[in-house]
């Protein structure tokens, strides 16, 4: 038997909010908005850095990491 319940939608990543500016401007409320160039100049870590100041600590932890170095040449 199938349950009633509602379709949930997934919560992004730490990462995907790094990289997504849609994502970012939905779910980072900050007090002065970043514009899309000014976030695409920022380096991931800055914006991590940014969502960590948002949303604590845990963040580095709940994130993957990013692809090494022989991965992206892969």
């Amino acid at each position: 038997m199938r349950g009633n319940r509602p379709l949930e939608m997934s919560k992004p990543t730490y990462r995907e909010l790094a990289t997504n500016f849609d994502l970012w401007c939905k779910f980072v409320l900050l007090e002065e908005q970043v514009s899309e160039r000014e976030f695409n100049e920022m380096s991931i870590d800055e914006k991590l850095d940014i969502l960590q100041g948002c949303f604590g600590h845990e963040i580095h932890a709940l994130s993957p990491p990013p692809p090494t170095a022989a991965a992206a040449r892969a």
